[in-house]
């Protein structure tokens, strides 16, 4: 098995157990673990809802939070919000917290609906962030001098780092990246899309319930993509004193209390699974329950509060702490 770099390795079952216990044995701990503290642990019960074969199925066809549809470049101008803006009315609106991400749709030939977990958008700013501070750096090479940027967007070409020791870099192409101040910039900005495909996206392979009505073409953004975006936007402001790339992105960025809570899940927390066959019963968090986990912060919190990095307040995303 390939070996994490430090600055993304979790604590280990063993690990958490030599820590000191608090006991909480529901969901509804959540400020119990939003208050533990680095050498405390709490344990829960198993809470990926009924109907689904496993936590993996899940991710693929549990329900979705659905910022605001929009079926034509006209209906999007009128209505004038931005993504954020968007997701600021679907995630304050929420009723529950069983979901296993939001989406979003294209408006040009490109129909897949774009998919984005809250931990996809956890682990691109985790990668981001190491790209800095280890002095890794992640490169983009933005091409919007042509005429059609207005309306296709931008292409770049981008070179991550990897989470994983003696592996290569990424370099992969961003397509449909909004860059100029136009009308189009909302069509342009739900076309985003790119040729990446690491593992994560290559064996995410979706097929649709008999009663889907969606079909079964699903692109899941993946960490790698979010962290080369984060770079871009991060390029575009510096360099050429450009926010549309900030203002048009279609990923969530959490604030550190949020990045905070996901590390305690990451770390402090164990989940107690029946169906296990060690004498403890217990295991770590999978991802369906940590994608949940982060859905009910949201639902307590809100979504500025979560999901709307205030410099103010986080500072500036490479510098969050992660802890390592």
């Amino acid at each position: 098995m390939t070996e994490k770099k430090q600055f993304f390795k979790e604590d280990t079952k063993s690990e958490i157990l030599g820590k000191n216990y608090i006991d909480s044995l529901e969901l509804g701990g959540l400020e119990v673990v939003g208050s533990l503290n680095d050498d405390e642990y709490t344990v829960v019960r198993e809470f990926v809802p009924r109907g689904y074969e496993s936590a993996r199925k899940f991710m693929k066809h549990g329900a979705e939070v659905k910022p605001r549809r929009v079926h034509s470049i006209e209906q999007a101008v009128f209505l004038g919000k931005t993504p954020v803006q968007l997701r600021e009315g679907a995630f304050n609106s929420i009723t529950g917290i069983n979901y296993c991400g939001y989406s979003f749709v294209p408006l040009g030939n490109d129909s897949r609906k774009r998919k984005v977990s809250l931990i996809e958008c956890l682990e691109g700013a985790r990668l981001f962030a190491y790209s800095y501070q280890s002095g890794t750096g992640i490169k983009v090479k933005p091409y919007a001098d042509s005429k059609r940027v207005r309306i296709d967007g931008a292409e770049v070409v981008v070179e991550v780092p990897s989470r994983t020791k003696d592996e290569r870099r990424m370099k992969f192409k961003l397509t449909s990246v909004p860059f100029v101040d136009s009308k189009e910039k909302y069509v342009v900005s739900l076309n985003i899309g790119s040729d990446h495909s690491c593992p994560s996206k290559r064996f995410n392979i979706r097929y649709r319930y008999s009663d889907d009505k969606e079909s079964s073409g699903v692109v899941n953004i993946c960490a790698h993509e979010i962290a080369g975006y984060l770079q871009l936007v991060s390029y575009a402001m510096q360099e050429h004193k450009n926010l549309i790339p900030l203002q048009m992105s279609q990923f969530a960025i959490p604030s550190q209390e949020t990045v905070d809570y996901y590390l305690r899940w990451c770390n402090n927390v164990l989940v107690k699974d029946e169906v296990l066959e060690s004498k403890d019963k217990l295991r770590k968090p999978n991802r369906a329950e940590k994608e949940i986990a982060l859905w009910a912060l949201v639902k307590a919190l809100g979504h500025d509060r979560t999901f709307y990095a205030d410099r103010s307040i986080d500072g500036n995303i490479k510098d969050y702490n992660w802890g390592k």
